[in-house]
């Protein structure tokens, strides 16, 4: 522990009394911990104060931690691979199984390989790699500097489930320029995800949560943590081979989150029914070249797929075509003038005359295929002439916004080219740009109404129901099915779940086997809409505020049990109430 400052365990910010609860984070010394991670408070290389535990996966544990020689907060991750070894309670040691020595040897050598790797990229600002490397209680620690943010998932829940392309092709540069030199020293993430990215306060990104491969792939020794959505194919499958397109895969995937507020189909369900619509068919704000970048950065097959993160953000910045900046609605034709040339004083025949004008024409064409602009200039300049010798020549519509007066007018000087559908559907069509009805299910209903993408185009109306499938507040059904073509403002139903119309009831006791407290309890009830009635519990031994115990009468259910939550089944709910002296039987 430090010698000149008393520090929160919860958050390694100073507190001016020991014990009792911090006032920046909410942390309680009083709190359990689980006896299969460190203690906090534990001491580590005569350096490191460990606090409490941020996050574990199948590879690592990682806690938030203090340097007492550079006085300044860090992350401690230690290499604890749970399904092969386990801790030693007495002496916080990890202990491993003779079955498994082999295994935990070799899993811990990558460990500290990749490790290594990632130190030489200390000095870049968009990753958070190591800056030491030490063995202590039969395993590996690697201590990394501290990183205040929150998570890409928590930042777009701040900005409406979703973020603009003008937004994500600024903040996302930095990153994918570091991810590259990471591939070039042959180092793959394989876990990009929305909560594998922090945005600082400055609205950086910086990539985190690098681990071992055999955590990011399927059917190994260790427990997989794959990302739905997120993860490629070829993680889901041992015998295929991953590499820089799988980090490819998944930062498109992340931008695909991002620009269309939508959750990626999971790969291995898209795999022989791939339904994933285009970014731009859901958020028509996204730039069609954009959009086709990333689909084809998420192509299933790996051979297909964009390769490098370097050809990624080359296409994914390239300028667009000039098809794609023209916006997509209703044609307008440009008629484009074509000077006559007749030289002063010449006799000849008007058939001659028209001949010659032909030639002109033929020429002028092919300059207008190389240069529109130019001649719509020319033919705006150049003065009208009465004398009929000459012909005009018209272009091909193309598509165009909002026709000008003067491009719509005609004259016996021009004659724009139209057909009768061409003519039929303007008249007939809608007012407002097409667009294409996305797959709303399995989106947070408050994020797709908050969204501007849809705010000058869809109107909604929100009809709940309970749902055995989706969670409470999740879009599960829509009246106007996907893929369909609308015009603005269309009025769409879409059918949001109150939450599991039978649910089981939670447990009181969290992961790190601590009793959790009245509040923290009431947060699980209520996402599971359980109804609920406290009562107190006279204890000699508990804290007050703690939950003791549930009870569901109507179906004689305790933790674990089911409930009908849309029958209106109540839970009773024991919570500890400190009684000084008293008996414990009593």
């Amino acid at each position: 522990m430090s010698e000149h400052k008393m520090l929160c365990m919860g958050c390694m910010e100073p507190l001016e009394q020991e014990g009792g609860v911090c006032p920046n984070c909410g942390y309680s010394d009083s709190v359990m911990n689980s006896p299969a991670y460190l203690k906090p408070k534990t001491i580590l290389d005569s350096r490191y104060i460990v606090g409490r535990l941020l996050k574990y996966n199948g590879e690592s544990a990682t806690y938030i931690g203090y340097d007492n020689n550079e006085d300044m907060k860090v992350f401690v991750k230690e290499y604890m691979p749970d399904a092969i070894c386990h801790r030693d309670t007495d002496s916080a040691a990890i202990v491993v199984g003779q079955s498994t020595v082999v295994q935990y040897k070799n899993y811990m050598s990558e460990f500290i390989e990749l490790n290594k790797s990632l130190i030489r990229f200390r000095t870049m600002s968009h990753i958070i790699a190591p800056c030491d490397m030490f063995y202590d209680n039969n395993t590996a620690y690697i201590i990394m500097p501290y990183c205040a943010g929150v998570t890409l998932k928590q930042y777009l829940q701040q900005n409406a489930g979703e973020l603009s392309w003008e937004q994500v092709r600024k903040m996302f540069p930095p990153l994918l320029t570091t991810l590259g030199c990471l591939h070039n020293a042959g180092i793959i993430h394989r876990g990009i995800s929305l909560e594998n990215i922090l945005v600082t306060d400055k609205a950086e990104l910086v990539l985190t949560g690098f681990c071992i491969p055999e955590i990011r792939t399927v059917n190994t020794d260790l427990a997989p943590e794959l990302y739905a959505g997120y993860s490629a194919p070829e993680q889901y499958a041992a015998s295929e081979w991953d590499g820089t397109w799988t980090d490819v895969y998944s930062v498109a995937a992340v931008m695909y989150r991002l620009l269309t507020g939508c959750m990626p189909t999971e790969a291995m369900a898209r795999v022989g029914n791939d339904s994933l619509l285009e970014p731009c068919k859901i958020n028509p704000h996204v730039p069609a070249n954009v959009s086709r970048v990333i689909m084809q950065a998420m192509n299933l097959s790996c051979q297909r797929r964009i390769q490098t993160i370097t050809d990624f953000v080359t296409k994914l910045f390239d300028e667009p075509s000039y098809m794609d900046k023209l916006p997509k609605g209703a044609t307008q034709t440009i008629p484009i003038q074509i000077p006559r040339q007749e030289k002063q004083g010449s006799k000849k025949s008007s058939k001659k005359k028209k001949s010659n004008v032909g030639m002109f024409i033929g020429a002028g064409l092919l300059i207008v295929i190389v240069a529109i602009a130019f001649f719509v200039l020319v033919a705006m300049l150049l003065p009208e002439n009465d004398d009929d010798s000459g012909q005009d020549v018209s272009l091909p519509a193309v598509t165009s916004p909002n026709p000008t007066t003067e491009q719509t007018q005609t004259s016996a000087t021009t004659a724009p080219v139209t057909t009768e559908e061409s003519a039929t559907t303007t008249q007939s069509q809608p007012q407002g740009t097409m667009f294409i009805m996305p797959d709303l299910r399995g989106s947070k209903y408050t994020s797709v109404v908050e969204s501007d993408t849809w705010k000058d185009r869809l109107e909604f109306e929100a009809v709940y129901d309970y749902s055995d499938e989706y969670e409470r507040g999740v879009i599960f059904d829509q009246d106007i099915p996907e893929g369909t073509e609308l015009y603005p403002v269309q009025h769409v139903k879409l059918f949001v779940s109150q939450g599991y119309a039978t649910v089981q009831i939670p447990d009181y006791i969290n992961e790190f086997g601590m009793r959790m407290t009245q509040e923290e309890y009431v947060v699980l009830l209520d996402e599971l809409n359980i109804k609920y009635e406290f009562r107190d519990l006279n204890t000699p031994n508990m804290a007050s505020g703690y939950v003791m115990g549930v009870y569901c009468p109507e179906t004689s259910s305790g933790v674990g049990g089911d409930i009908n939550v849309k029958d209106g089944n109540t839970l009773y709910v024991d919570i500890s109430v400190f009684t000084p002296g008293m008996d414990a039987a009593g």
